[in-house]
């Protein structure tokens, strides 16, 4: 039985405004349900969430977030996605692997600010929990401030899952 899953947080914030001009813009828009229809059946992934975070530290949920499509912020917030895993290696399957996002990531890599440091993050969970961004973002915050740790680490500096003690 497992009594773990991993969750990620992975970070993108565009190096300018979000415009819908932007043909970074339109490309990533014009990206995302191929990718998320391919996140649904992705081996290994029990679910995935997405949304975006203001500067002010408000969210903005997916429908929100959508519609900056066409609308245009002044800011340029951090796009967020945020998916639950079996294992380490499904989640890098996924995001190393799969060609659609492969392409996509190198396509907007010059569109990424990685100013603040790290843009992606990874803890385990205990089956069952809920995980919201903002959870996601504090371990994101964690890995930035002291490093990896089993409460934040990423591919390269990773923990296995905790073991259950049993009585």
């Amino acid at each position: 039985m497992t009594t773990h899953f991993l969750a990620h947080l992975n970070v993108v914030r565009p190096v300018s405004a979000i415009s819908p001009e932007s043909p970074e813009l339109v490309y990533f828009f014009s990206r995302l349900m191929e990718i998320f229809a391919a996140a649904k059946t992705s081996p290994g992934m029990k679910w995935h969430n997405h949304g975006a975070r203001r500067s002010d530290g408000s969210y903005l949920d997916l429908s929100e977030f959508m519609l900056l499509e066409t609308s245009g912020l002044e800011e340029n917030p951090h796009v967020l996605t945020m998916a639950g895993w079996d294992s380490t290696k499904a989640m890098h399957n996924f995001a190393y692997r799969l060609r659609p996002h492969v392409e996509g990531m190198k396509r907007l890599r010059h569109w990424v600010d990685r100013s603040e440091g790290a843009t992606m993050v990874m803890w385990w969970v205990p089956a069952g929990s809920r995980v919201s961004l903002e959870d996601g973002w504090q371990r994101l915050e964690m890995l930035r401030n002291h490093g990896p740790s089993p409460d934040a680490f990423t591919l390269q500096s990773r923990f296995d899952p905790p073991s259950v003690k049993v009585a």
